[in-house]
């Protein structure tokens, strides 16, 4: 861990620079807690699906600003609308994922309940 004045000291050229890892939530493996908190957060006010809708739109417009000779421009703007149908596609699966292991959990336990 870099204090603060290591950093000053590094901006300066007075020791060398170190690259600091960027923090993670170390939640394990858990399929169905990822899902739950990717769900929460894709699904409240101003989430990943309300921000991915808001890319989708900007696109649009943009695309409806273009010279009708721009293809360039076109192909850029539809590939750019293309990732963004496939991050959400992703999200959703990280979120389907979650709720077929839960069901797996549940059916199992059903299973052991009734021997």
């Amino acid at each position: 861990m870099t204090t603060w004045l290591d950093r000053i000291l590094a901006q300066f050229g007075y020791v060398p620079r170190v690259e600091r890892p960027l923090p993670r939530i170390q939640n394990g493996t858990d399929a169905v807690a990822r899902g739950q908190r990717w769900e929460s957060f894709a699904t409240e006010e101003g989430g990943i699906y309300d921000m991915i809708a808001s890319l989708r739109r900007d696109y649009f417009e943009k695309v409806g600003q273009l010279t009708p000779g721009d293809t360039a421009g076109l192909q850029a703007l539809g590939m750019a609308d293309r990732i963004a149908r496939e991050i959400e596609r992703k999200v959703q699966t990280v979120i389907e994922t979650g709720r077929i292991r839960a069901n797996d959990r549940a059916h199992a336990e059903k299973i052991s309940n009734i021997r």
